[in-house]
């Protein structure tokens, strides 16, 4: 007996130091901002492969605890820093040091649209801006078009008479191609898509190449690409609500949820918007220069990681806008979109990558009849299938160069229209392309990426778009060239049109051919932890652009033809310096020299100069965190080409040069758990009165709350322990 006892209290002994051996195990470390040097909260800290999350307290401090010695991968992320993931081996002994930087500092960033896979802006031989959530949130709406306008010199949003449009380096809407996760959207009306379907609240972050991209995307990339690219939950549970308010009862409200698992993540988001319209052209009361409307979108991704190697994802939107006509017309739109992807990722080895997807979208136009208990008439659809399958082939080498990746796919995209104003009221379009990127990296000094890509149009033909770009890497310098087609085909609508409206008919020319361009760029970026900076020179020539003419002899009948030849020419600058913890400041011009070359005339919709500037201050005290921010964009004068009803005829509008302020006191609670925004756009009320262009209604005041339950369930949470 008395030896079992010895033997029980040996062996609880050991029990006893083998359990505190395990706890021993454990990382701890501080975070600080890479820039200034101060501690950060509250910081995520997820462990991969344990699930284990936590957050830094008030001194930038964090542990873990873990159940072996091994090394860890380490997710620090907070907003308005860059997610840095780190491998950590577990040392309770030692206290690791994390800096995160800014994510205004575009280093390290990670761009996807310039090949479609992964790569470090700083080693990309294509120049691309990214614009990060926290960004796009300073412009105190959730309307990506709004933020674009505020962030970006020379694009320029704005409604006219058939909808709301877009001008970027020089040129108009249908050669800049807006996708969604590298797809394309449906719904093409008066050469853009419905703006009104993208919004920030399920955007991480806003990619933009500008140039001809066609050896990537094809058609309609002629001036660049705009790639928003959707949120993807990284915390065990995240969910936030927001709602703002602004003249003229414009109401914006939402929620979204996520939630990250070992193998699993989802992401949910709901939104509504509403608002009464306003007339800034009282004289004219058939006329209203905006509709009431309310509008409903639903954004919902799966993520399954199957295993290391291979992963699935699901994802689809739904949105809904109805306008309520203010005139006696007893109809009024409504547009109805329903599209959706699925997305397999497979990682061979460490040197292949295969991605297969499959992406559907169909856009609806409804007239409402009012007068026939709503009933509804469709009037319009577009149909987009696109199936791609995309292969990567990475290989390092110790030779003359240092790394190769290779990048080839095939693509197949169907498009169906249905129009009441198109012959034969239904037609089709296919398209069949290969691509294929070769892109090197001869030594930490120059690399380079050339491409093509084959496209067949069952409507025009065959179009080749090949594209090449260097670049230069110095210290903090890098200088980029690139030299590249571009091509945009006539759409169903230009080929097929033939209506008759009474004041204007408009028949489609089915022979007409693709409009294409050769453009040049050279620029030079300078990269440091507080200054980013660049400045991009750049030429297109753009043949065969597609113009509507007169038909001699009828007065009022338009039809298509291939005649313009025209220059763009500009320069674009962008700056952004951080000063120290509290003081940052950004700005941007573009010179856009765009005309005509047959009537050397301007472009219509094109201001010469242009710029963006603004400031921000920032604080921090426990708790409670704030920033104070002012910027403005500045237009220079421009002509738009309008219609005239009476006369049968087109004419130029001019506006003279016209600058848009705004400022917005952001005020964070309790860890960011909180958030509550109050501001002003336009600040100086500047208007335009004209019955077919609307720049801006004026002055608004607004107010937008935020409040993040992940947050503030951790603070709860944090108050109960320390009490």
């Amino acid at each position: 007996m008395k030896k079992l006892k010895i033997f029980f209290f040996i062996f609880i002994l050991f029990a006893f130091h083998n359990a505190k051996s395990q706890n021993n195990f454990c990382i701890r470390g501080v975070v600080k901002d890479s820039v200034s040097g101060n501690v950060l909260s509250p910081v995520s800290v997820i462990a991969d492969s344990s699930g284990y999350a936590t957050k830094t307290n008030n001194h930038g401090m964090f542990l873990i605890p873990v159940i072996a010695d091994k090394i860890y991968p380490i997710h620090f992320t907070l907003q308005g820093y860059k997610t840095k993931v780190c491998r950590l081996k577990a040392n309770c002994s030692d206290t690791v040091i994390i800096s995160i930087s800014p994510a205004i500092i575009e280093m390290d960033e990670v761009t996807i649209t310039a090949t479609r896979f992964e790569t470090k802006i700083k080693e990309s031989p294509v120049l691309t801006q990214i614009i990060s959530f926290k960004e796009l949130s300073l412009s105190g709406s959730t309307q990506i078009a709004t933020a674009l306008t505020n962030i970006i010199p020379g694009m320029d949003f704005y409604n006219e008479g058939s909808g709301m449009t877009f001008t970027m380096q020089g040129i108009g809407s249908k050669y800049t191609l807006f996708l969604i996760d590298g797809e394309r959207i449906a719904g093409e009306n008066h050469d853009n898509i419905d703006y009104d379907r993208l919004n920030t609240s399920n955007t991480e972050q806003i990619e933009i190449v500008k140039g001809a991209s066609s050896t990537m995307y094809g058609s309609n990339a002629i001036g660049g690409v705009i790639n928003l690219i959707t949120k993807t939950p990284v915390k065990p549970f995240e969910m936030s609500l927001y709602n703002r308010y602004s003249k003229y009862s414009e109401l914006e409200s939402g929620v979204n949820f996520g939630f990250h698992e070992k193998h699993f993540s989802s992401f949910t988001d709901v939104s509504r918007e509403s608002s009464n319209g306003y007339d800034l052209t009282p004289e004219t009361p058939d006329l209203h220069t905006v509709e009431p409307y309310q509008i409903y979108n639903a954004y919902q991704k799966f993520i399954y990681n199957a295993t290391s190697k291979l992963s699935f994802t699901l994802n689809g939107s739904y949105y809904n806008q109805e306008q309520f006509n203010e005139s006696a017309i007893p109809t009024h739109p409504l547009f109805i979109d329903y599209n959706g992807s699925f997305i397999t990722d497979y990682k061979a080895n460490e040197h292949f990558d295969f991605t297969a997807s499959f992406h559907s979208d169909r856009y609806d136009n409804y007239n409402i009849l009012e007068r026939l208990n709503n009933e509804k008439m469709s009037i319009y659809y577009d149909l987009q299938h696109t199936a791609r399958i995309t292969g990567k082939y990475f290989q390092t080498y110790k030779s003359i160069i240092e790394k190769q990746t290779i990048i080839t796919g095939v693509e197949v995209v169907n498009e169906k229209m249905f129009s009441e104003r198109i012959a034969d009221s239904i037609h089709r379009m296919n398209n069949y392309n290969l691509f294929l990127l070769d892109e090197i990296k001869i030594d930490r000094h120059f690399s380079l990426i050339g491409g093509i890509r084959y496209d067949n149009y069952s409507s025009v033909g065959s179009a080749l778009s090949p594209k090449v770009s260097f670049m230069y890497s110095l210290g903090e310098f890098n200088y980029r060239a690139t030299y590249g087609y571009g091509f945009r085909v006539p759409g169903i609508k230009e080929l097929y049109y033939d209506f008759d409206l009474g004041f204007i008919a408009v028949k489609g020319n089915d022979s007409l051919q693709p409009e294409h361009s050769k453009y040049t760029s050279l620029s030079a970026e300078y990269n440091h932890k507080k200054n980013n900076a660049s400045i991009t020179i750049y030429f297109n020539r753009i043949d065969d652009m597609i113009q509507d003419i007169l038909i001699a002899n009828t007065g009022n009948k338009y039809t298509y033809i291939n005649i313009d030849k025209v220059n763009i020419d500009g320069m674009d600058i962008r700056q952004h310096l951080y000063i120290n913890k509290n003081w940052s400041v950004n700005g941007g011009y573009s010179y856009t020299y765009a005309y005509d070359i047959l009537t050397k005339e301007k472009l219509s919709g094109v201001s010469k100069n242009s710029g963006v500037a603004g400031i921000k201050y920032s604080w921090k005290h426990g708790n409670y965190n704030g920033m104070l921010s002012f910027g403005g964009k500045i237009c220079g004068s421009k002509i738009f080409q309008n219609y005239n009803d009476a006369t049968n005829s087109f004419f130029n509008d001019h506006f003279t040069a016209y600058s848009l302020w705004r400022a917005t006191l952001e005020q964070n609670f309790y860890n960011n758990a909180l958030k509550l925004s109050l501001g002003a756009t336009n600040i100086f009320d500047y208007r335009n009165h004209t019955d077919l262009i609307d720049i801006d209604p004026g002055r608004r005041f607004f107010c937008m709350i935020n409040i993040s339950i992940d947050k503030l369930i951790e603070q709860i949470k944090s108050k109960n322990k320390n009490q």
